[in-house]
């Protein structure tokens, strides 16, 4: 079936534990203050300052936790989506990039999602192991 291939390119045998933190719809999860914020107590603190729940942190990433989001505050349709359609990445379908993948304008300097159709596009062409090597000299 066309858009829903089981490897990733150039990275041919990787498994689900070596994405677990590259979120279905790009974001590096490692860059998430929902994430980041179990090893940093200033950004624990100020999550729950803007109303997160402390049970919810250390976010442990999207694929552990399906579709339910902290940081977006529950149900992600673009994770739904996915796994409706049984693909991995959003690259992976036949109507990317969508509507769904849209960057946030509004907070262009500090909203992650707007590097995740780049990180996309580089894990499709180059690989994951690729992506992996180079997203800190992309930030």
């Amino acid at each position: 079936m066309p858009g829903t291939s089981s490897t990733i390119e150039g990275d041919d045998g990787v498994d689900m534990n070596e994405i677990k933190m590259v979120s279905p719809c790009g974001v590096d999860c490692d860059d998430c203050a929902g994430h980041r914020c179990g090893n940093d107590p200033a950004i624990m603190d100020r999550m729950i300052s803007l109303g997160f729940k402390k049970e919810t942190l250390p976010c442990p990433g999207c694929r552990e936790l399906k579709d339910d989001c902290p940081v977006i505050g529950g149900h992600c349709p673009t994770y739904a989506c996915l796994e409706k359609k049984g693909l991995r990445f959003c690259y992976e379908c036949d109507e990317f990039p969508c509507a769904a993948l849209a960057p946030t304008a509004d907070k262009a300097s500090s909203a992650i999602h707007n590097i995740k159709l780049f990180n996309l596009n580089y894990i499709q062409r180059h690989g994951l192991n690729a992506w992996q090597a180079i997203k800190s000299d992309i930030k």
